[in-house]
Formats: structure tokens, sequence, C-alpha cells
């Protein structure tokens, strides 16, 4: 009966993720892995349906642009879906290893920005696409899960801030010059204690040849 209990206990535990690091999944790694795998099926589906459009296309079945004239589906679609599976999956390893997660932190930005850009132009216009307000909210969703995994690596911490009172690299130059001045002192200290070394050595060198003298006088006085 405790083995039952305790097996199914196990059961329960969640299954704690590994990153590249040896630590656990954060929150942020977790909700990347999701959306990319969504992101994922997605490529998938496209380049599915993409290549079963082509197919039919080919071997002359039927044409689906007569039945839908402004279908797109094909060649374009299949290309979709191959750069989208190469985000998808470019996410799934910057989940696991944040350090590699720059490909899919960078298209996610620009994604963003061209998203936003277009949400903003048909606002402007007086036009409101509820499909096109949905994909910029994933979009920023893509985006904001990018940017605290890339927070993670400390990323933002070596690029410049407006409240900070110095840019890293004067930074950078300031932590260098305080080193070599270390380094300096440090020489001259080394340097101080050696010359006391070497003035002992002569004061203990004289006062020794002085010793020997003395006792080499008197050995002499001593001799017939």
């Amino acid at each position: 009966m405790v083995r039952e209990e305790l097996a199914e206990k196990k059961k329960r535990q969640k299954k704690v993720r590994i990153s590249a690091d040896g630590t656990p999944y954060t929150i942020w790694q977790t909700r990347t892995r999701i959306l990319c795998l969504i992101y994922l099926v997605w490529a998938l589906l496209e380049i599915a349906v993409g290549a079963g459009f082509l197919t039919i296309r080919s071997i002359g079945l039927f044409d689906p642009t007569e039945l839908v004239p402004n279908i797109t589906f094909g060649g374009s679609t299949v290309l979709s879906g191959v750069f989208n599976l190469i985000i998808a999956l470019s996410g799934l390893w910057g989940a696991h290893d944040p350090r590699r997660i720059t490909l899919f932190f960078w298209s996610a930005f620009l994604t963003a920005l061209l998203s936003v850009w277009q949400v903003v132009s048909a606002w402007s216009m007086g036009q409101v696409d509820p499909a096109m307000v949905f994909s910029l909210i994933v979009v920023l969703a893509y985006a904001a899960c990018a940017w605290n995994v890339r927070g993670q690596t400390g990323y933002f911490d070596n690029h410049p801030k407006p409240e900070d009172d110095e840019l890293p690299i004067q930074r950078d130059q300031r932590l260098l010059q305080e080193a070599v001045r270390e380094k300096e002192l440090e020489l001259a200290a080394a340097k101080e204690e050696l010359e006391d070394v070497r003035a002992q050595f002569e004061k203990v060198k004289a006062e020794g040849l002085a010793q020997a003298h003395e006792e080499a006088k008197s050995i002499s006085s001593k001799l017939p």
C-alpha cells in the first residue's frame, strides 16, 4: 500500500526541466518553450499544407485556385513554414540554453516592430483588423519571452541604460585602469621589499666580512 502511494506521488510530481547550464527552467524559459512548440506545430502545418497543394497541382488532380481564386497556398506557404520552423527551433534551443537565443530574440523583435507598424498604419487610416491585432498580441508575447530569457544571460547588464552614469565601455576602461594601478602598486611594494632584503643582505655580508677579518687578525697575532 505504501509503495503504491509513493508511486502515485512520483507520478504526480511535475517533471523539472533542466537548462544547458544545469539549472532548472525559469518561468520565462518554460513559457518560451511552450510558445515555440505551438509555433513549431504551426510551421509543420504550413509546410504540410503548402506541399499538399503543390502536389495536387503538379499531378493535375485539380487546381485549388479554381475553387478559391484568391488562394495563395503553395511554394510561398512552404517557404514561410520552413522559415517559421527555423525560428521555432531556435526558440526551443534558446529556451534550453539562453546564451543561444540570439536568432529568436532578434526575429521576435523585428516581427514585433513590423506588426506594430502594420497595426498603427491601419489604425491611422481608420481600419481595425482584429486578426492583425491578435497577431500583434501573439508576437509581443514571443518578444517578451525572448527579452526575459536573454536577460538571464546578463546581456542587458553590459549595455547602456538611461540611468547609467557611465557607458559600459567607459566602465570597462575605468576598471582596467584601476587594475593597472593596483598592479603598479603591488610591483612598487614588491620592489621596496626586494630593496630591504638586499640592504639586509649587504649589511649581514659586511658584518660577516668584518668578523672574519677580526678573527683572521686575532689568529695571525697569536702565531709566532
